[in-house]
């Protein structure tokens, strides 16, 4: 094996470990979903509703840390586009099998933003 081959998979595999396995970053956007529709009424602004919640999904607060932008979508007001989600993840999944580089698929991902959101807005 060569070492370039060799570079790609030990960064496919820190790729995995530093972070969460595909499903349980599914089960958690479906448990913070959950959590912020059951107790929406019960706070009086989304600071304390996300505080709350902070408190009671356990390991909520790395997922924060390491998912930022996808704990953004999930936790922000407008709702959750869950397709979006799924796209990521499979994106993801590509990279993790080595379909695909990270390189590769942060392309694919601009270029299919871009287009949704930029070049035809209105087909969101």
């Amino acid at each position: 094996m060569s070492a370039d081959n060799n570079l790609k998979k030990r960064k496919v595999a820190d790729f995995v470990k530093d972070g969460m396995e595909t499903e349980d970053i599914r089960k958690m956007v479906q448990e913070i979903m959950l959590y912020m529709t059951e107790n929406k009424s019960k706070f009086a602004s989304e600071e304390e509703l996300e505080n709350n919640m902070k408190k009671t999904i356990e390991g909520i607060t790395f997922f924060e840390e390491r998912y930022p932008m996808l704990y953004n979508m999930v936790t922000k007001n407008k709702g959750f586009d869950y397709s979006s989600l799924e796209y990521f993840l499979n994106m993801r999944n590509k990279i993790i099998k080595n379909e695909m580089s990270s390189e590769q698929a942060s392309k694919e991902v601009g270029q299919a933003w871009f287009d949704k959101y930029y070049k035809n807005p209105d087909k969101k």
